[in-house]
C-alpha cells in the first residue's frame, strides 16, 4: 500500500493494536535519539564556550570556517535521528525525511572531504606534501597496493604502476565524492516525486493491499536500487583516496618529529573520521536490503477511501516495515557516529590553523629530482589528455 495513502495516521491513533516487535523498533530509535542528542548537546556547549572565548580574545567577527564544518558534522546526526523518530510515528514522512536525510549525510560527507583537504594548507604546500608520499597503486584494491576497495577495477586505468598521489588523482577523487552527493540526492527526489502520485489501492484474497505506481515496477525499482549502489561505491572509492593521502602524508611527518609538533600531527585522527564517513555511505545501501524483507503485520488497519467505505487495509505491511527498519538502522547508526564524532573532534579546537605552518615548516621547498620530474610530466600528461 502507498504511503500516502496512510497519510493521517500515527502510531498514536492505535496504541493497544500495533505489534511489539513495531514498538521494539520504535523503543530502540528512541533510545539512539536521546544518546545521539545528549552527546552531541554536550559537544555543542563546550563549543560554544571555546568558540566565544577564542572570539573575543583573538578579536574575531566569527569563528574560522574548519569550526562552523566540524558543527555541521557533530550536529547532523541528532537531526537525522530525530527524523528516524518522526517516521516510526508517522510513516507517510518517510519519503519526504528519507530525501532530508540523504542532503544531510551529503552535507557531512562534503563537509569532511574539505575539512581534510584543508588539513594540507595552502599552494603550493599540497602539492609539496603529496610529492614527498611513498609510490604504490593508490587506485587499486587492498590486495594489490592500493586503497580502493570499492572500484578496485580503476586501478587497471590509474595505477597500472605505483605512483605518488598528484592533485589530479585529488581533483579525480572529490569529483566522485560529488558524483555520490548528487545521484544519492537526485534518486531520493525522484522516489518522493513519485510516491506522491494518487494511485488506486486494490485489495488482495490475502488481505493486503497492493498499488501499481512506477516505483513498484520492478524495472524502474531495479534501477534505482542500481544507482543507489553505484553511487555509494563510487563516492566510497573517491573518499578513501582523498582519506589515505592525508592520513599518508601526516603519518609519514609524524614520524619526523617529536615534541608540540609530535602531540599536534597526532592530535588529527583520520583514521577514525574516516570510519564517519564509511556509515554514512552504507546506510544507503541497508534500504533496498530492508525493503525485500518478507516482514508485514495485519494489524492495526485503516480505511482507505479508494476501495468502498468498510474496507480497510493494514498499515503495517512490508512497503511500510521496510522504511521502519531503515529508519531504525539510521538511529543506530546516527549514535555510533556521535560517539566516533566526540572522540574525534574536541569543541573550539584551533589545531587546524597551526598545523600547515608545521607541515611547511617540515617540507621546505627544495628542487625536484628527476623521479619527481617524471611524476609531474606523467600527471600533467594525464591532466591534457582529460581535458581533451
Amino acid at each position: 500500500m502507498p504511503l500516502n495513502a496512510v497519510w493521517g495516521y500515527t502510531a498514536f491513533v492505535s496504541p493497544g493494536q500495533i505489534p511489539w516487535e513495531i514498538c521494539t523498533m520504535f523503543g530502540v530509535t528512541c533510545v539512539c535519539f536521546m544518546v545521539t542528542l545528549s552527546i552531541s548537546l554536550r559537544w555543542a556547549i563546550q563549543d560554544c564556550v571555546r568558540s566565544s572565548q577564542l572570539v573575543e580574545i583573538e578579536k574575531r567577527p566569527i569563528i574560522p570556517i574548519h569550526l562552523e564544518l566540524v558543527r555541521m558534522i557533530v550536529m547532523i546526526p541528532a537531526i537525522m535521528t530525530s527524523m528516524a523518530v518522526i517516521c516510526m510515528i508517522r510513516p507517510s514522512t518517510t519519503f519526504v525525511l528519507e530525501l532530508l536525510m540523504a542532503i544531510f549525510s551529503c552535507v557531512v560527507v562534503g563537509n569532511m572531504t574539505r575539512y581534510f583537504l584543508a588539513l594540507l594548507g595552502e599552494p603550493p604546500l599540497p602539492q609539496e606534501l603529496l610529492g614527498r608520499m611513498p609510490k604504490k597503486r593508490w587506485w587499486c584494491g587492498y590486495f594489490c597496493g592500493g586503497v580502493n576497495d570499492t572500484l578496485p577495477g580503476m586501478g587497471l586505468v590509474w595505477s597500472k604502476t605505483p605512483h605518488r598521489v598528484t592533485l589530479v588523482d585529488i581533483h579525480r577523487a572529490t569529483s566522485m565524492v560529488r558524483v555520490f552527493m548528487t545521484v544519492y540526492i537526485l534518486v531520493n527526489c525522484w522516489q518522493l516525486s513519485f510516491s506522491m502520485v494518487p494511485v488506486d489501492v486494490m485489495k488482495l484474497d490475502t488481505g493486503w493491499c497492493i498499488s501499481k505506481t512506477v516505483i513498484s515496477s520492478s524495472v524502474i525499482s531495479g534501477f534505482g536500487i542500481f544507482l543507489t549502489v553505484w553511487a555509494c561505491f563510487v563516492g566510497m572509492a573517491g573518499f578513501n583516496v582523498v582519506a589515505a593521502s592525508i592520513s599518508s602524508v601526516l603519518d609519514i611527518e609524524l614520524s619526523q618529529v617529536d615534541g608540540d609538533e609530535h602531540k599536534l600531527i597526532k592530535h588529527f585522527k583520520v583514521g577514525s573520521q574516516s570510519k564517519i564517513i564509511a556509515i554514512y555511505m552504507l546506510l544507503p545501501l541497508a534500504s533496498p536490503i530492508l525493503s525485500a524483507m518478507p516482514i508485514g503485520f495485519p494489524d492495526p488497519k485503516v480505511p482507505v477511501s479508494h476501495l468502498g467505505p468498510n474496507l480497510e487495509c493494514p498499515v503495517f505491511d512490508q512497503e511500510v516495515c521496510g522504511h521502519l527498519m531503515y529508519s531504525m538502522c539510521i538511529a543506530i547508526g546516527m549514535m555510533v557516529v556521535s560517539i566516533l564524532n566526540y572522540r574525534s573532534f574536541i569543541p573550539g579546537d584551533m589545531s587546524i590553523e597551526k598545523l600547515p605552518d608545521v607541515l611547511a615548516h617540515l617540507n621546505p621547498p627544495s628542487p625536484l629530482d628527476v623521479e619527481d620530474l617524471e611524476d609531474l610530466d606523467e600527471s600533467q600528461g594525464e591532466s591534457s589528455m582529460e581535458s581533451e
